[in-house]
């Protein structure tokens, strides 16, 4: 069984198309609706920060090259093929 989320949670209520909850539910299984949801959203909240991050550095060192991005991305695609289920490590793309 998986241990609680860390730290303080709160109570909201949030509205979902009937079909997007339908599909939460079949995914979620014995995680649970409010883990799943809650898990999509700190991924959404990471890839916006990330956004910012890039913005920031390119307004700082200008536009990133694409050819660097693609290596980076196979990089990184190596990385989670060698290490399938990994939790994401900070050595990724390293």
């Amino acid at each position: 069984m998986e241990s609680p989320r860390p730290g303080r949670t709160g109570v909201t209520t949030v509205s979902l198309r009937a079909e997007t909850l339908e599909a939460i539910r079949a995914r979620a299984g014995k995680q649970g609706v409010s883990s799943c949801i809650e898990q999509a959203v700190q991924r959404q909240l990471q890839r916006e920060a990330i956004d910012e991050y890039i913005a920031a550095a390119e307004d700082e060192h200008g536009p990133i090259d694409p050819a660097e991005v693609a290596a980076l991305v196979e990089r990184v695609r190596a990385h989670h093929a060698a290490h399938p289920g990994g939790a994401g490590s900070a050595d990724a793309a390293a």
